[in-house]
Parts: structure tokens; C-alpha cells; sequence
């Protein structure tokens, strides 16, 4: 990948502790001496920790009608008073990274692209890419399971088995059928880790 290649935010974010995550659509943050209800863009389960208690990262919506002014872009994991581990939980930024690596040629080696269209519709499914005309690609940001090391003192809590195979195993088979002979598809796992 071009090691020019950098995507930030438009503003810095911000950096809070998470308080509890009451619904899979919030997680109320402490920042600056004050507990916000922020927007929580992963629903499903992040990794098999307890969030409560770890640092996390904030992107401000400055928006005055939305109501979760900040949401919450990545999680630290780290030992007490060193630099945590981030990594990203936001499946919309990870759409945002792989559009500038394509665009910037970065999978060039990969792909080769000479245009990119967002949100493709492909039988009954919208597919995050077409490139090229002929090559859908599908963005996922697995976050059932962090891959990282986990430090001491993170809690774990009791999860049940992740299985959604004949989920997959039911979009993988509509998205071959509704491929026309010239096209293919690629499933492009992002992880969005520091």
C-alpha cells in the first residue's frame, strides 16, 4: 500500500472513557467531566470484552438536529497509564479508507482501477463498490473477535458462539447468481487496527 496514502477526519477526535454501552446503538461516554449518549456505529457485539472502563475515540458531528452529537470511532486497549491499542469500529470509515486506496492506486497490484461508483446495486443486494464496471466489491469489518493482544485486567464476558454462516452462506450464493458472465466479486475484509 502507497505509503503516502492518509485519510484523517475533519476535525481531531477526541478522546473519552467509556461508561456502559446500554444498547447496542449507544455507549455513554465520560468526556470532559461529562457523560454523553454517544452514537455506537457497530450494532452487533465488539470483541468478548466488557467495554466499560476503556479509553475510546470520538468524532464530533457538530450537527445541532442529531441526537448523539459524537460517535464513537475506536476503542484502546491497553495496560494502566500506557498508550492503549486502537481499533476502529466503524464499519462506514472502513468504506471510506478502502474508496481512498482504491482511488489513490494503492491495490493497483491487486485491482488495477480506473473508476470507482459507491453503493452498487447488484441483484437485490446494494454492494459497497463497482470498480471498473465489472468487479463488486463488499466491505466487512469483522469486530466479533479483536485480534489484537489483550491486555491484563480487561474484563470478559460470556458470549455465545458467533455463527452466521448460512447468513453468508445465503448473500455469497445471491451475489454469484446475479453475476453476469464479465463480472466478479470481491469480499474485502478491512480490520482497523492501529
Amino acid at each position: 500500500m502507497s505509503s503516502d496514502l492518509l485519510v484523517t477526519f475533519p476535525e481531531p477526535l477526541r478522546r473519552g472513557r467509556i461508561v456502559r454501552r446500554p444498547n447496542r446503538f449507544i455507549v455513554e461516554v465520560e468526556l470532559d467531566g461529562d457523560v454523553h449518549a454517544c452514537h455506537c456505529p457497530t450494532t452487533g457485539r465488539i470483541g468478548d470484552f466488557v467495554l466499560d472502563g476503556l479509553e475510546c475515540l470520538l468524532s464530533d458531528s457538530n450537527s445541532t438536529t442529531r441526537k448523539t452529537r459524537f460517535t464513537v470511532e475506536a476503542i484502546g486497549l491497553g495496560e494502566t497509564d500506557k498508550e492503549p491499542t486502537w481499533f476502529g469500529i466503524n464499519p462506514n470509515a472502513a468504506n471510506r479508507y478502502v474508496e481512498a486506496a482504491l482511488s489513490a492506486g494503492a491495490l493497483d497490484s491487486v485491482l488495477p482501477v480506473s473508476e470507482v461508483r459507491r453503493e452498487a446495486k447488484l441483484g437485490s443486494s446494494r454492494l459497497d463498490f463497482l470498480v471498473n464496471g465489472d468487479t463488486y466489491i463488499e466491505v466487512k469489518t469483522p469486530l466479533q473477535t479483536i485480534q489484537l493482544p489483550m491486555p491484563s485486567g480487561i474484563k470478559k464476558k460470556k458470549v455465545t458462539p458467533f455463527d452466521s454462516t448460512d447468513r453468508m452462506v445465503r448473500h455469497v450464493t445471491e451475489l454469484a447468481t446475479s453475476l453476469a458472465d464479465h463480472e466478479r466479486a470481491v469480499l474485502f475484509t478491512c480490520f482497523l487496527y492501529d
